[in-house]
């Protein structure tokens, strides 16, 4: 099978288990190693298996329903690294009520005995609406 469409599939399994709010199910697509990194919006960089997983459980906790619609989803692979660069666009409930956010993130998988892993999530928050050009005045 193309090497992309198993990286796009292995992206749509990260989404699922995001929205499904499951740690287990979360922790099943990462690559169970030292060397993983994710940076949630507005967060420092965290490293290890450990830290990762804590992190989307602190997420999960707090979280009521998450909803994506992906946009621009971009799929690259070169050897045993893909990596997928997308529009999160994002609807979630907490205690606090309903919030809407877009973000840009990049996704980057290793594959592993025929099997795509995540090892590094990015998120980054996209705070407004790209503008046209203007035109410079000097």
């Amino acid at each position: 099978m193309d090497q992309a469409k198993l990286v796009y599939s292995a992206n749509d399994s990260f989404y699922k288990a995001f929205e499904s709010l499951d740690i287990d199910q979360m922790e099943r697509i990462w690559l169970p190693a030292s060397h993983i990194k994710c940076i949630h919006p507005g967060w420092p960089v965290l490293s290890g298996p450990g830290p990762v997983m804590q992190s989307w459980q602190r997420i999960f906790d707090n979280t009521r329903s998450m909803k994506f619609d992906l946009a621009e989803v971009q799929v690259q692979v070169a050897g045993t690294t893909g990596w997928v660069v997308l529009l999160e666009n994002l609807e979630s409930q907490t205690e606090q009520g309903t919030s809407h956010s877009q973000i840009l993130a990049t996704n980057i998988f290793q594959e592993l005995n025929g099997a795509w892993f995540i090892v590094h999530h990015h998120g980054s928050p996209i705070l407004m609406p790209p503008t046209e050009a203007t035109e410079r005045l000097h």
